[in-house]
């Protein structure tokens, strides 16, 4: 919900600074928003891949223990 929240604040600055006249900053701050939010994925995608890789080895070093 705090990312929501976040999101709305930064979309509210973009408009006002649209409303301002101000276009180029108001795509700056979206840019960087959506920079923000890309990094985040990135990093929760390589941690997923890491835990799934994990995951998969444990099963392996279990199915060769019971003799599968």
């Amino acid at each position: 919900m705090l990312n929501e929240i976040v999101t709305i604040d930064i979309l509210n600055l973009a408009l006002d600074q649209i409303d301002d006249g101000r276009v180029a900053d108001a795509k700056d701050t979206l840019i960087s928003h959506r920079d923000k939010l890309q990094n985040e994925v990135d990093q929760f995608e390589k941690w997923a891949e890491t835990q799934s890789n994990i995951d998969t080895s444990i099963q392996l070093e279990v199915d060769k223990s019971l003799g599968k």
